[in-house]
């Protein structure tokens, strides 16, 4: 096996697949059980020159599942990588009266303040600090369990993941004034927690971002590794010391070489860092200039080493294991009269129609 930077692909090399890698600071996260507008949360601070520094806040909306977006003015995020629940409902810059987000050793320090597009005052005030150090456990959000129209597989990785303590005052949300209610677990005596979660850092990893377009050359900062025939066989990507790779066994083949008639098949399966996240089948089928390329998820995640109260709740909760295996790809490739270029077309769909109503249920959200 060969590697070759995205400079080094040989020209005309059809490379289907993408794979990008991206990091964040930290981020708090509730669903809010009682609000009539409003049913979710999130804050995201961000501290990198790619980014800049800031706040981005959330609000999901209960009606329609749309997302409204507050990012602090002057950060620099792609608005494509937002593309959550239902869809996008507003992207906002605005100046926060107070923004600040800090995940430490003994927990978490948030504090945020700002008008949302209706007028609406929204406050948020969470600290669990106590002095001692916690034991986080590494989670695979089950955040695209409820894309309805996914333009990639979105994997949201939380190394350090945990849950907001009950050690003092509790967490606060207040809109409009009125202090909403966040979402709950059952035995709260027992495990002492609030169903507020909080991350440091954040990893998202892009799996074949919906493509319109060449299908040769490759994204931005990824690197291809090509088999001895010119296959793909494995797409890298690095971030803020964060590694992603996307294998495929045996490699995908060279398509513009394949010939007419041929079918091929094989598994993936991508990874972050030491952590194998899921994978699935891959299949090609080439008929005059057309070529089908297919990648089907059929692992669900598999968590190791969770503190006794995740590994109860990904247990409990179906949705957090097996939410990848609700996602396929399709895309298609058409090769010039020669072979020497190509073009693909390519999207995301869901199967099934779950999206996330049993974990609803569980927590009262």
């Amino acid at each position: 096996m060969t590697t070759a930077r995205p400079s080094d692909v040989p020209e005309g090399t059809v490379v289907p697949c993408s794979l990008e890698v991206d990091v964040l600071a930290c981020m708090l996260n509730a669903e809010l059980a009682d609000h009539p507008i409003y049913d979710g949360l999130e804050l995201q601070w961000f501290d990198d020159d790619a980014h800049g520094t800031g706040m981005l806040a959330f609000l999901s909306r209960r009606a329609d599942g749309r997302v409204d977006y507050y990012p602090q003015r002057g950060l620099r995020l792609d608005r494509e990588g937002y593309a959550l629940g239902a869809g996008t409902g507003g992207w906002h810059e605005v100046d926060f009266d107070l923004a600040r987000l800090e995940v430490g050793e003994d927990g978490v320090r948030a504090d945020a303040r700002f008008t949302d597009v209706d007028g609406r005052l929204v406050e948020v005030h969470v600290d669990d600090r106590d002095g001692r150090p916690r034991r986080p456990g590494g989670l695979l959000a089950p955040v695209s369990a409820a894309i309805e129209q996914p333009t990639s597989l979105l994997l949201v990785w939380m190394p350090r993941f945990d849950l907001v303590r009950r050690t003092g005052e509790p967490p606060v949300v207040r809109i409009d004034g009125v202090d909403a209610s966040t979402g709950r677990l059952p035995g709260a005596r027992l495990h002492r927690r609030h169903l507020v979660k909080q991350a440091a850092p954040v990893v998202t990893i892009v799996v074949n971002r919906d493509r319109d377009g060449a299908a040769t050359g490759t994204t931005r900062g990824q690197q291809v590794l090509l088999d001895a025939a010119g296959g793909v066989a494995e797409l890298r990507a690095e971030q803020a010391g964060h590694h992603a790779r996307l294998r495929f066994a045996p490699a995908l083949p060279d398509l513009a070489a394949l010939p007419d008639g041929t079918d091929a098949s094989g598994r993936w399966h991508v990874a972050i860092d030491a952590t194998r996240l899921t994978g699935g089948t891959w299949s090609t089928q080439r008929r005059g200039d057309a070529v089908t390329v297919a990648m089907d998820v059929d692992e669900r995640w598999r968590p190791r080493r969770l503190p006794w109260l995740m590994r109860l709740v990904t247990t409990v909760v179906p949705v957090f294991r097996r939410w990848p295996t609700t996602y396929r790809w399709r895309g298609e490739v058409r090769l010039d009269a020669e072979g020497a270029g190509a073009s693909l077309s390519s999207s995301w769909e869901r199967t099934g129609d779950e999206r996330g109503r049993a974990y609803r249920s569980v927590t009262g959200s």
